[in-house]
């Protein structure tokens, strides 16, 4: 284990952003842009602005023709039998491995990249997909607009236009760095990808010029045959605080990963930072991200546990900056997704797939707006997610907004798209072993002890809103909310979580009876005292609703994600409330919730 990995020189204060104390943050962030708006190697392009580097533990000889390659693992098992309908592999074992005769995955590399300028991108045959991203290359993460403009394909038929994909809420473009993939579309979501000349053009938004140079890279993912074959997601998995113990993010980790879309967990390596990120709005998350700066191994998932999300992110259970974002460098502002996870299996694990899913490019099967989904053919569209939620027809897809029925079911495009991403170290033919990962820093960790893998029925399961209905007279629709995952990627939207409670019949009486019920799971309580908290000015008895918040959040008898439930309900009730509440709190003996306490009252 080790604490953060960002150099001194480069750690941030999360009361500063840009060298700018936290009231200036906003105006930092509307100029930088909306961070959450969200083989044959010969035949690459190279020329004067670009070059190659391989990476997945294979470099080829200098004159590009194959040969032996770096080493492989032995006896590492991956499917590559067909998929169940949630995504995990079906079983299939791989034999001793060898010597890989193709690099799994190869970064082409532009630098001084003009925008505006459409830069060739050959794809050989064979290969799953790419991803694509541009990056301001200044000496620390810059905040200033850059993205994908277009990607233009070889038939002449344009995959992304505006920075977007239409129908789609893709913003391709964000802070100091921007990304896009391909396959995102249900067009191209069949592998192998079609070969040819792709044309990718970078821009700012019309900013302006840029001070520092851009540099374009393309991560190429391929096998020999345009087959999946498997691989091994490396994990870096980073504590706030006291957000969660070690062993139970090794294990939720381990949950939802271990057999995703066929894919197997490789290493787990964990990372502690301090407990001023316990707590992180959507203006503090850029720099939180920087935080994975120095983290080891690429492609490495950098999954970062907080106790909560504040701001216009408050009630989210994940955020994943943006779609897709990237597993193959670390410090930047989409390295990684951010979760708060609640110690209950089933919905962890709905949790980190879904927020994994966003990371390799998956949208929402359908948004809160209906006007707006993903654009896949073999997924269905919800007409009205707030009114029919639980009956939408998409509603157990893994990416329904709200995360569904827990089931985690996924489509196979869904599935091809995630599996063409650069997020996994692959397997390039049957019987093949995972590449090994570049070797780590010498001052990495080690990754730990090795636990066992979760036993049966840890993954995710069916959810049922009835038994919330009937604790609190509580509506379904707001059961399925309270009891779902709420993505960030909605609330960047616009979807406001509370809103959605009170549209659907959840007033402050009944939240407060949720948050009071010991049966209820702890993190329903929580979201249902902090959406009292919110509804109590539309009560009939306001100043009775932040009493019982207040009681509930000094009671130590509360699970502690309760009592930060009701602290943040009271602080959005009254500020005047808050202080006193912190006041109080100063002598209790849980110093999460007294650290909570102090910030809530301090904003």
């Amino acid at each position: 284990m080790s604490t953060s990995l960002a150099p001194a020189s480069s750690a941030i204060d999360p009361s500063r952003v840009d060298g700018k104390p936290g009231g200036e943050r906003r105006a930092t962030q509307v100029r930088g842009g909306a961070l959450l708006a969200a083989g044959a190697l010969a035949a690459l392009v190279a020329g004067a602005c670009g070059g190659r580097v391989v990476v997945d533990g294979f470099e080829p000889p200098p004159d590009g023709s194959g040969g032996s390659g770096g080493s492989w693992s032995s006896g590492d098992t991956a499917s590559s039998a067909p998929q169940d309908a949630s995504g995990a592999g079906q079983g299939g074992s791989t034999g001793e491995g060898g010597a890989p005769p193709i690099p799994p995955l190869v970064k082409e590399e532009h630098n001084n990249v003009s925008m505006g300028e459409g830069i060739p991108v050959f794809v050989q045959p064979g290969t799953l997909g790419f991803t694509a991203v541009a990056e301001i290359m200044a000496s620390s993460p810059s905040f200033e607009p850059i993205g994908i403009e277009s990607i233009l394909g070889p038939d002449g038929r344009l995959l992304a236009a505006d920075y977007t994909i239409p129908g789609t809420m893709a913003a391709f473009f964000n802070q100091g760095i921007g990304t896009a993939a391909v396959p995102q579309t249900g067009a191209d979501a069949s592998a192998p990808l079609a070969p040819g000349t792709y044309w990718i053009q970078l821009g700012n938004r019309g900013v302006g010029p840029l001070a520092e140079p851009v540099r374009l890279s393309v991560w190429h993912r391929r096998t020999l045959d345009g087959r999946f074959h498997g691989g091994k997601i490396d994990i870096n998995a980073f504590i706030a605080g006291e957000a969660v113990s070690e062993q139970y993010m090794r294990r939720a980790l381990l949950a939802a990963y271990e057999g995703y879309v066929g894919l197997g967990v490789g290493s787990i390596n964990i990372h502690h930072l301090g407990s001023e990120w316990e707590f992180v709005d959507d203006e503090l998350l850029p720099g939180l991200l920087e935080q994975t700066a120095g983290a080891p191994g690429r492609p490495a998932l950098n999954v970062i546990a907080v106790t909560a999300f504040g701001g216009s992110i408050v009630q989210a259970s994940g955020v994943t900056p943006a779609v897709p974002s990237v597993a193959v460098e670390h410090g930047t502002h989409l390295s990684g997704i951010v979760v708060t996870l609640y110690e209950e299996p089933s919905v962890d694990t709905v949790i980190l797939r879904h927020e994994l899913g966003h990371l390799a490019g998956l949208f929402h099967t359908t948004e809160f707006d209906a006007d707006f989904g993903d654009p896949l053919d073999d997924t269905s569209r919800c007409g009205d997610v707030e009114s029919q939620m639980d009956r939408c027809p998409d509603f157990g897809n893994l990416m329904f907004p709200t995360g569904g029925d827990f089931s985690g079911t996924m489509t196979p495009q869904q599935t091809a798209i995630v599996r063409a991403s650069a997020l996994y170290r692959g397997i390039v033919e049957q019987g093949g072993g995972a590449a090994v990962p570049l070797p780590a820093d010498a001052d990495t960790p080690a990754s730990g002890a090795p636990i066992a893998p979760p036993a049966p029925g840890e993954g995710a399961r069916s959810f049922a809103p009835d038994r919330l209905a009937s604790t609190a007279a509580l509506p379904p629709h707001a059961a399925a909310l309270l009891a779902g995952h709420f993505c960030g990627q909605s609330a960047a939207r616009g979807a406001d979580f509370d809103e959605l409670l009170r549209a659907a019949g959840a007033d402050a009486d009944r939240l407060l009876a949720v948050g009071r019920d010991p049966g209820a799971p702890a993190y329903v309580r929580a979201r249902a005292l902090t959406a009292a908290g919110r509804a109590a000015t539309r009560s009939s008895a306001p100043a009775r609703v932040i009493a019982e918040l207040q009681a509930l959040a000094a009671d130590p008898r509360l699970p502690r994600r309760a009592r930060l439930g009701a602290v943040e309900g009271v602080a959005s009730a009254s500020p005047a409330a808050a202080r006193a509440l912190a006041a109080r709190l100063t002598a209790g003996a849980d110093g999460v919730v007294e650290r909570m306490a102090a910030r809530a009252a301090a904003r």
